[in-house]
C-alpha cells in the first residue's frame, strides 16, 4: 500500500471516528435535552389539563355557592316547598346549567344523618336524561359521613366522583341563605358529568389534547392499559412516546374521597424532538462535510509538501537500483526535513559508490588470489606425480647398465689393435659378447621405462601449463574442450595419484566403467577434479586399520548424462561436516587447506556439472559423484 493511500486510509478513519464520537455526544447529551424538554411540556401540558378541569371545578363550586346564598334556597331548606324549587331553580340548573345532579339535605345530626329534603339525578348521555337512582345518593338520608355533606367540620366539598353514570364534578355548600351570620339549614349538592363533551370544551379552552378515564374503566386504549397500574402506584406524571410523531403524559387523580378515581391522558406532538433530530442530523452532517473538507485540504497540503517529493525520492533511488548508476544524485535545496533527508541520501550514494569501487577492487583482489590458491594446490598435486617420476627416472639412471658398458668398453681399450684376436681367443673376450647382449636388453627396457615416466612426466608438465593458464583467465573464459575417453581419462587421474603414494600400504582399486563413446570434454577441468577425488580417497583410506579399497565408476545415465563416483572404504564424513565439504578453507586433515574440494565444486560448475558428497557417517566411508554433460563427436556435428 502506497503511502499516500495510508494516509487517506488514516485521515479518513480519524474523521469518521471523530463524526462518530461527535454524533454519539449529540445523541446522548444534545438530543437527550431536547427529549427531557418535550417531556417537561409533556408534563405542563398535563398539568394545564388538570388545572382546566380544576378550574371547572371551581366554576362549579361558585356555582353551588351562589345558589345555597339564595333566599329561595334557604326557605326551600326550611319550609320543603318543592314546587317552589322546582319553579325556579331546578329548569335552569339541570337544562341551562347542565346539571345532572342536585340534592338538598337538611342540616342532620351525627346520629341520623341528614335527610333529603329534595334530590334529583339525571343521566345526560340520554336523549331524555331520564333519572337515574344513584349508589352515593340515596332518596332518604345521607350518612353524616358522607363526603359531600357539611358540617361545622367541612363547611364545603368539591371534587370528582366516581358514579354509575361515569365521573362527575361535584360540590358542596352550606345553605346559609343571603343574610350575613344565619345558621345553616343544610347542604346543597351539585354535580355535573365530566363526559367527553365538557373534556372536549376543557381541551379547547386549555389548548391541550387530553382524554379522561375512570381508573377501573373496563375499556381503555392500550397504552392507557400498560400505565394504568403504574399510575395509580405513584404520584409522578409518566410519560410515554406513543409513535414517532406524539407523545403521551399520564397522571392519576382523585376524588372526593382520597382515593384513585380518574387517569388522564395529555397527548402533545414530538416537535421538539423532531427539531432536536434535525440538529443532530445537522450537526452531523456538517461534521462530515467539514472532516471532508480538512481531508481534501490536508491531502493537498501533504501532497505538495510531502507525498510528491517523498515520491520523486523514491523514484530516484529505485533508478538507482535498476540502473546501479550511482553518479545520479538529486540534488534537492530544500530547507525542511525533506530536503536534508535527499541531500543526506545523496551523500550515502556517494559513499556507496566509493565503497562499491572498493569492494569490486577487493573482490577481484580476494578472488585472484582464491583462483591462484586453487591452482597453487592442484599444481602442487600434479607436482607430487611429476616429482615422483623424476626421482624414478634419477634413480634408474645411477643405476643404470650403461655402467657396465663403460666396463666393457675399459676392458676392450688394451686389446684395441687386436680386437678379432681378443674376441675370438681369449676367454674374457669370448665373454663380452653375451654381457653385451644382455647390457644391450637391459638398456632397451631402462630406455621403455625412462620413456614410460618421461611421458607421464610430459603429461604433468601439461596440466600444470593448462591450470596456470585457467588462472590467467580466471574471469570466466571457458576451457579448451577435447574428444577423449573418460575411462581413459579415470586411470590417468590414478596413475597420477598411484605415484605420488607409492611407498605406502597398496590399494585395492576396483573399476565399474560403463562402455562409453569417446567425448568432447573440458579435459583439464575433469582431471584436476578427478586428481582431488582420488588423492583425497587414497589419503582417506591410510591408517584405518582395514584394508584400503577404492572403487571407480563411471555410469551412463542416459540422454548425454555421466556420472563418474570415487568411493572410498576410508574415515567418512560425519553427518554435520556434509554440507560444508566444499567450502572453502574447510578442512580436517591436519596439513590439508581446505582448497581441493572447494576449487573441484568450482570446476564442476564450470563444466556445467554438478558435485556432490554422500556418507554413512565416521569410519564408513564416502562417495563423491560428479555429473556432468557430455557431447560426443556425432552430436558435435549435428549441432554444427
Amino acid at each position: 500500500m502506497s503511502l499516500r493511500a495510508k494516509i487517506v486510509l488514516i485521515l479518513a478513519a480519524i474523521v469518521v471516528l471523530y463524526a462518530a464520537i461527535d454524533h454519539l455526544v449529540q445523541r446522548t447529551l444534545v438530543f437527550e435535552s431536547f427529549v427531557q424538554l418535550e417531556q417537561q411540556a409533556a408534563r405542563q401540558d398535563l398539568a394545564r389539563a388538570h388545572r382546566a378541569i380544576d378550574g371547572e371545578v371551581a366554576h362549579l363550586v361558585r356555582y353551588c355557592a351562589g345558589a345555597a346564598a339564595s333566599e329561595e334556597m334557604y326557605t326551600f331548606a326550611a319550609e320543603g316547598n318543592a314546587r317552589s324549587l322546582e319553579e325556579s331553580i331546578l329548569p335552569q340548573a339541570f337544562h341551562g346549567d347542565n346539571l345532572s345532579l342536585l340534592f338538598v339535605c337538611d342540616v342532620g345530626s351525627p346520629d341520623a344523618g341528614s335527610r333529603v329534603v329534595w334530590g334529583r339525578a339525571r343521566d345526560m348521555s340520554t336523549p331524555a336524561n331520564r333519572e337515574v337512582q344513584l349508589r352515593d345518593f340515596p332518596a332518604q338520608r345521607l350518612a353524616s359521613t358522607h363526603p359531600l355533606i357539611t358540617n361545622q367540620d367541612r363547611p364545603r366539598a368539591a371534587g370528582i366522583l366516581l358514579t354509575e353514570v361515569g365521573p362527575m364534578l361535584v360540590a358542596a355548600e352550606p345553605i346559609v341563605g343571603a343574610k350575613e351570620g344565619a345558621a345553616s339549614r343544610g347542604t346543597l349538592i351539585i354535580g355535573r358529568p365530566l363526559d367527553r363533551a365538557l373534556v372536549a370544551r376543557l381541551a379547547e379552552q386549555s389548548g391541550v389534547e387530553f382524554e379522561t378515564w375512570p381508573i377501573e374503566a373496563s375499556v381503555v386504549p392500550p397504552d392507557v392499559e400498560t400505565v394504568r397500574d403504574e399510575v395509580a402506584s405513584t404520584d409522578a406524571p409518566i410519560v410515554r412516546a406513543l409513535d414517532e410523531e406524539s407523545l403521551a403524559a399520564y397522571d392519576g387523580r382523585t376524588d372526593v374521597r382520597g382515593l384513585p378515581a380518574l387517569l388522564t391522558r395529555a397527548v402533545v406532538a414530538r416537535d421538539v424532538t423532531a427539531m432536536g433530530s434535525r440538529a443532530v442530523r445537522y450537526a452531523l452532517t456538517s461534521t462530515i462535510a467539514a472532516g471532508v473538507l480538512l481531508l481534501l485540504v490536508l491531502l493537498n497540503l501533504l501532497q505538495r509538501a510531502v507525498l510528491t517529493p517523498i515520491a520523486a525520492l523514491t523514484e530516484h533511488a529505485t533508478a538507482i537500483s535498476r540502473s546501479e548508476d550511482f553518479t545520479r544524485r538529486i540534488g534537492s535545496e530544500r530547507p525542511d526535513e525533506i530536503g536534508v533527508l535527499a541531500r543526506e541520501f545523496d551523500g550515502l550514494i556517494g559513499r556507496v559508490e566509493q565503497s562499491r569501487a572498493d569492494l569490486v577492487k577487493a573482490a577481484r583482489a580476494a578472488g585472484m588470489s582464491e583462483i591462484a590458491t586453487g591452482v597453487l594446490h592442484n599444481v602442487g598435486n600434479v607436482l607430487n606425480s611429476v616429482n615422483v617420476s623424476a626421482n624414478l627416472v634419477a634413480e634408474r639412471v645411477r643405476g643404470s647398465a650403461s655402467n657396465d658398458l663403460a666396463k666393457v668398453v675399459k676392458a676392450l681399450e688394451p686389446h684395441a689393435d687386436d680386437l678379432p684376436g681378443f674376441l675370438a681367443r681369449d676367454p674374457k673376450g669370448r665373454a663380452l659378447l653375451p654381457l653385451l647382449k644382455s647390457i644391450a636388453t637391459e638398456l632397451e627396457a631402462e630406455r621403455g621405462r625412462a620413456q614410460s615416466e618421461i611421458d607421464e612426466m610430459c603429461a604433468g608438465i601439461e596440466h600444470v601449463k593448462e591450470l596456470i593458464q585457467a588462472q590467467q583467465g580466471y574471469a570466466g573464459r571457458s576451457g579448451v574442450t577435447e574428444v577423449v575417453s573418460i575411462a581413459d581419462q579415470v586411470d590417468t587421474a590414478l596413475a597420477f595419484t598411484g605415484q605420488a603414494l607409492q611407498g605406502r600400504a597398496a590399494i585395492e582399486v576396483v573399476r565399474e566403467f560403463d562402455a562409453l563413446p569417446a567425448s568432447r570434454i573440458d579435459r583439464h577441468r575433469l582431471m584436476e577434479i578427478l586428481v582431488n577425488l582420488i588423492q583425497n580417497a587414497q589419503q582417506a583410506t591410510q591408517d584405518t586399520g582395514v584394508a584400503p579399497r577404492l572403487v571407480l565408476r563411471v555410469r551412463d545415465l542416459g540422454a548425454g548424462r555421466v556420472r563418474i563416483e570415487v568411493q572410498d572404504n576410508g574415515v567418512g564424513i560425519p553427518a554435520d561436516n556434509l554440507a560444508r565439504v566444499f567450502t572453502h578453507g574447510f578442512t580436517t586433515k591436519r596439513t590439508g587447506h581446505g582448497f581441493g574440494l572447494h576449487s573441484s565444486a568450482n570446476a564442476a560448475r564450470e563444466m556445467g556439472g554438478n558435485l556432490t558428497v554422500n556418507s554413512a557417517g565416521p569410519g564408513l566411508g564416502a562417495t563423491f559423484a560428479l555429473d556432468f554433460t557430455i557431447a560426443t563427436p556425432a552430436m558435435a556435428g549435428v549441432a554444427a
